[in-house]
């Protein structure tokens, strides 16, 4: 783990070194998350912040939900399970053609799961204001059993393909695939983080280019 840190702030460390490029990159897609049973379809998007022609900073989010027939012990029926990760991202592109690119990354932070009972709901009540005028909105939200936080780290590769370019933007569309694997550590109330530490596979689209 302290390696995995030590990388991560050595790519950090890269903005001390390197001017700051005005661009970016954005990707959005589907990822198979490990769940509390095998794997769940995810959605995941990170946006990269590149520092200089090859190394980029950024931030990744992944979200699934899981329906289970097992209550882990609780009062329940049935259940249903959160799984959210939410880490700082770094990467570099090793190998950049005209239309390939293969880079490795490292990203780093939190994995959330919740656990609920979807057939017992309470009322939440959030309110807004907008322009000065207060509004109130209620909804029907399932009842929390549990709810865990572990630290995971995620090693891997991004392969990318050019599918074409927003001319006008100068803006490249890439099909890209993230192939990697993610260490869970720590222990909650259903389940440890050995039983996520899995790898962890995606495929979406990347938008690459100037702000």
């Amino acid at each position: 783990m302290k390696k995995a840190i030590y990388i991560l702030g050595f790519f950090v460390s890269c903005n001390l070194f390197f001017a700051q490029k005005d661009h970016i990159a954005f990707f959005a897609g589907l990822e198979l998350q490990p769940a509390l049973n095998g794997y769940a379809p995810a959605f995941q998007m990170n946006g990269r912040l590149y520092v200089n022609d090859r190394i980029s900073l950024g931030g990744a989010l992944a979200y699934t939900q899981q329906n289970h027939s097992n209550n882990f012990g609780y009062l329940a029926d049935r259940t249903r399970s959160y799984h959210t990760t939410f880490n700082l991202l770094a990467q570099n592109d090793l190998i950049q053609k005209e239309n390939f690119s293969l880079g490795v990354y490292i990203s780093t932070g939190m994995y959330f799961l919740s656990l609920v009972n979807p057939d017992e709901t309470y009322t939440e009540t959030t309110y807004n204001q907008i322009e000065g005028v207060w509004f109130v909105h209620q909804q029907e939200v399932p009842r929390k059993l549990s709810r865990d936080l572990f630290y995971n780290i995620q090693p891997g590769l991004d392969l990318s393909y050019k599918l074409g370019t927003i001319t006008k933007e100068k803006i490249g569309i890439y099909l890209t695939s993230r192939v990697g694997y993610q260490f869970v550590l720590g222990n909650g109330d259903i389940t440890n983080g050995t039983q996520l530490t899995k790898p962890i596979v995606s495929l979406g689209i990347t938008f690459n280019g100037p702000k």
